[in-house]
């Protein structure tokens, strides 16, 4: 949580407190008053309790950044079913809950602004990703259906901000080797978030050029938009030296 404007980034819950203390410690650096809390989001009663303690403590969230992530990298038939189910309580079920727990206080105000990060994979199906593409894939219907939940009755200054980026260089992806682009740096990636959100832009996707792709997959046949993955993206062979990090991170 960090305010002159009340924001709240959530993240999943596996982050020892010096970390989260050090996030906290930068942003103080840069002139903002900031609060951690450690909660584990894939639990819906933490995150409940988590929010009266933020209201309390610090009071309406005004910006919500839903931003948790894990990835196995792994093929369906090797994904045990605890794999599976934890990805998407993590992944997007706590968006539920996070979103519902605050959700009202801006409706009441009708202002505020929810921000889903969501991921390429979630624009396209992803070798080793039969989870984490299909949690990402759920991010972007459950964002898009809210939005219009929201303007439909009338909360039109409650904006949302969906965010796909490309592959981020925090150590989520490490191992992973993407032909066609260089991973991103996490700082452009929170630049490009903020502008979009100063903007209240509905999209953002990084890098832009991303989007080119898109429409193929609209307008080839499904074979052939596979054969474009597999031979000239090389996306199976992109996701085959993952390693990963050992533990969630948002992404």
């Amino acid at each position: 949580m960090c305010t002159n404007r009340s924001m709240l980034k959530v993240d999943e819950g596996h982050y020892h407190p010096s970390a989260l203390q050090g996030t906290v410690d930068a942003l103080e650096a840069e002139g903002y008053r900031c609060r951690a809390y450690l909660v584990d989001i894939s639990e819906r009663e933490q995150v409940y309790d988590a929010a009266k303690k933020v209201k309390q403590e610090v009071g309406n969230v005004e910006v919500l950044i839903n931003n948790a992530g894990i990835v196995a990298c792994r093929t369906l038939w090797d994904l045990t079913d605890k794999a599976i189910e934890r990805t998407y309580a993590v992944n997007i079920l706590s968006h539920y809950w996070t979103s519902r727990a605050f959700l009202p206080e801006m409706m009441n105000a009708n202002s505020g602004h929810i921000v889903t990060v969501g991921s390429v994979a979630g624009l396209l199906g992803t070798y080793g990703c039969t989870d984490y593409s299909a949690t990402k894939f759920a991010c972007v219907g459950f964002h898009e259906a809210l939005f219009t939940e929201l303007k439909t009755h009338g909360y039109d200054n409650i904006h949302m901000t969906l965010v796909c980026p490309y592959y981020i260089n925090t150590g989520m992806f490490a191992g992973c080797k993407p032909r066609l682009l260089p991973m991103l740096e996490p700082k452009h990636v929170a630049d490009s978030m903020v502008r979009s959100i100063l903007k209240n832009e509905v999209n953002c996707t990084l890098p832009d050029h991303v989007r080119m792709f898109l429409p193929l997959k609209c307008l080839l046949p499904a074979k052939m938009c596979w054969e474009l993955m597999y031979r000239v993206m090389k996306g199976p062979e992109t996701m085959m030296g993952f390693r990963g990090r050992g533990k969630a991170t948002a992404g």
